[in-house]
C-alpha cells in the first residue's frame, strides 16, 4: 500500500520523537527507513503561480504561500515548489500522504504511475524546465530534474523555484519519493495533548472512536500512532529540543512526551525490606523519582513502599515515575521480562527502563523495549552506563524509539558534558548514579576544600552542594541512603541556588577519571 511505503520512509525522519512504528487497523506495522527520500509538502487550498510569471507578492503573502505551499525535501534538502491551481493539484493533494518509489528515465526524469487517475488537461508544454513537476497521461506522476525540449503532453502541476543542487540530490538512480501534506505549524500542543492521545490510543479504539477528533495531525481524518508521533515532533520543535530543567515543579520534559522528577531515590544493595522503608520515606519527604533494577534484587520491596505510600495518601500513582534496569545478558527473554518487573512492582505500567550496561546482545534487548513501549508497558526506555555518541548509537540502531535518558557515572570529578551535549540533539537526557562518586570515595567529594568552601556560604552539606551542582548542570540525580536523616538531607536543595562563579570553580574539579569501569 502506498501509506505503507510512506510510514517507511518517514520512519527516520521521526527518529528524534521517539517514533517509528504505526499502528493501522490495530495491528502494528513495523518500518525501516529507505537511504533515500524526498518529501513534499501542500495544502489543497495553495493558490497557483505559473512558473513562467514574474509574481510581485508582499512579504505577507509571501510568508503565506511558504506555510501552506509545497516542498520537496531530498534527505535533508528542501526545495520549495510553486503550485498551478487545477482540479488535478486538488485531487493529488487529497491523496497525501503518500509514498512512491520514483522510477528514472532518460537521465532526467523520475516517474510513477500511480494506482488511481487524476482529472488532466494534457497540452503539448514543447519544453521542460528543471524543476517541473508534471502528470502525464492521467496517473503517471513525473519530476524533472533537467531541462530539455520535448513533443509530449502533460497536465502541469507545480515548478520548484530553487533547484539548486535538485539534480545531485535526485540522483540518477531510482528514488523514494514521499509527498505529504503541510499541516498548520501554529498549534502548540501541550504534554497534556500527548498524554491524553497517548491514553486513548493505548485503549486500543475502533477507527470510528477516532474519527473527527481533534488531533489528526495528518490529515487523513481519524487518530492514530502517526499522530501522536508527529505531537510528539512537534511539541520538541516547540521546546526547541531543549533539556532544560523546570526547578520550580522539579521536572524535566523527556523526549518521550511524559515528565520526570529530576531528583530521586536510588536502591542499590538495598535489600526488599530496606528497600520498602527508604522508598516510603523518600515518598514521605517530597520524592517522586524512585530508581530500582532487576539486578537488585529489590524491585519487590520498591513497589510495596510504593504502594503504602499510596496506600497513606502521600501520592498517587500517577505522581511517582519508576525507574528500573535489564540486562543484556537476558536478551533471549528481554521482552518476558518486562512483565516480570511490572509483577514484582506490583504496577501498571514502568515510567522507564533501561539496559543496565553495555553487552554483547543489547542491541536485541534495546529492540525488545522499544515493543515494550509500543505495547503500553513502558512510557520512556533508555540506557545506562554507555559513554560516547557512538555507543549511543549502535545500542540503539535497531530501535525505533531514541532513549528519554542515559543513566551514567557522573560526579564532580567525572563531568562528561561532551557526551551531555552530544545526546541533548536526541532530547536525550542525561542521569547521574553515584552522585557522590560511590562507596568508598564519598569522603574525596565531602572533603573537597572547593566544595567545603561553597557549602560553608550557603549553609549546607557537603552533599547538598554536590547534588545542587548536579542539578543546575543540568543531570537528573539519584543518591541513594537508607537513612532517613540523609534522604530528607538530599532532597533539601530547592531552597537555595549556586552563582555562576561557583559554578566554575565546580567545573574545575572535574578529572576525566571514573570510579568504576562498568
Amino acid at each position: 500500500m502506498i501509506k505503507a511505503r510512506f510510514l517507511a520512509v518517514i520512519s527516520s525522519f521521526l527518529m528524534l520523537t521517539g517514533c517509528g512504528s504505526y499502528l493501522e487497523d490495530s495491528s502494528a506495522v513495523t518500518v525501516q527507513s529507505e537511504s533515500s527520500s524526498v518529501m513534499m509538502q501542500s495544502d489543497s487550498s495553495v493558490s497557483s503561480a505559473d512558473s513562467d510569471k514574474q509574481e510581485v507578492t508582499t512579504a505577507e503573502q509571501y510568508e503565506e504561500k511558504e506555510a501552506n505551499g509545497m516542498q520537496i525535501a531530498v534527505e535533508d534538502k528542501q526545495f520549495p515548489v510553486n503550485l498551478e491551481s487545477s482540479d488535478t493539484v486538488t485531487a493529488l493533494t487529497e491523496m497525501l500522504p503518500l509514498t512512491l518509489d520514483m522510477s528514472e528515465l532518460n537521465g532526467n526524469e523520475k516517474y510513477y504511475y500511480l494506482d488511481t487517475s487524476l482529472p488532466s488537461s494534457p497540452e503539448k508544454v514543447g519544453h521542460i524546465s528543471e524543476g517541473d513537476i508534471m502528470l502525464y497521461g492521467d496517473n503517471c506522476l513525473v519530476v524533472f530534474y533537467e531541462s530539455f525540449d520535448t513533443p509530449y503532453s502533460y497536465t502541469k502541476i507545480g515548478h520548484i523555484s530553487d533547484t539548486s543542487g535538485l539534480a545531485d540530490a535526485l540522483g540518477k538512480d531510482d528514488v523514494t519519493v514521499t509527498f505529504e501534506m503541510n499541516g498548520s505549524q501554529d498549534t502548540e500542543y501541550t504534554v497534556q495533548d500527548l498524554r491524553n492521545l497517548n491514553d486513548l490510543l493505548l485503549a486500543k479504539p475502533t477507527e470510528e472512536d477516532l474519527r473527527g477528533k481533534p488531533y489528526d495531525l495528518d490529515n487523513d481524518g481519524v487518530w492514530s500512532v502517526f499522530d501522536l508521533c508527529l505531537m510528539k515532533r512537534r511539541i520538541l520543535e516547540q521546546r526547541n529540543m531543549t533539556t532544560e530543567f523546570d526547578f520550580e515543579n522539579k521536572t524535566v520534559l523527556l523526549n518521550s512526551g511524559y515528565e520526570m522528577p529530576i531528583l530521586g531515590l536510588g536502591t542499590w544493595t538495598q535489600d526488599d525490606d530496606t528497600a520498602e522503608s527508604s522508598v516510603y520515606e523518600a515518598l514521605k519527604d517530597g520524592y517522586r523519582l524512585i530508581d530500582t533494577a532487576q539486578y537488585y534484587g529489590n524491585e519487590a520491596g520498591v513497589g510495596k513502599g510504593i504502594q503504602r505510600a499510596i496506600d497513606d495518601g502521600i501520592v498517587t500513582r500517577e505522581e511517582v515515575f519508576v525507574t528500573t534496569k535489564v540486562m543484556p545478558s537476558n536478551y533471549d527473554r528481554a521482552y518476558k521480562s518486562i512483565d516480570d518487573s511490572l509483577e514484582r512492582l506490583g504496577l501498571d505500567y514502568i515510567d522507564l527502563m533501561l539496559i543496565h550496561q553495555s553487552g554483547s546482545n543489547d542491541t536485541e534487548v534495546y529492540k525488545a523495549l522499544c515493543q515494550g513501549v509500543k505495547d503500553g508497558k513502558l512510557r520512556s526506555i533508555g540506557i545506562s552506563n554507555y559513554y560516547t555518541l557512538d555507543e549511543y548509537e549502535r545500542v540503539t540502531s535497531g530501535g525505533e524509539i531514541k532513549p528519554a535518558v542515559v543513566q551514567n557515572e557522573n560526579h564532580p570529578f567525572y563531568q562528561n558534558t561532551q557526551f551531555q551535549k552530544d545526546i541533548a540533539k536526541y532530547g536525550t537526557v542525561v542521569e547521574s548514579w553515584y552522585p557522590f562518586g560511590g562507596r568508598g570515595h564519598t569522603q574525596d567529594l565531602f572533603g573537597n576544600d572547593t566544595i567545603m568552601d561553597i557549602a560553608e556560604t550557603h549553609g549546607k552539606t557537603s552533599a547538598q552542594i554536590i547534588l545542587r551542582w548536579h542539578l543546575q548542570a543540568g543531570y537528573v540525580t539519584i543518591p541513594g541512603s537508607q537513612n532517613p536523616d540523609h534522604i530528607l538531607e538530599n532532597y533539601s536543595i530547592f531552597d537555595f541556588e549556586l552563582t555562576d562563579a561557583e559554578m566554575q570553580r565546580m567545573a574545575e574539579l572535574h578529572t576525566g577519571q571514573r570510579y568504576e569501569n562498568w
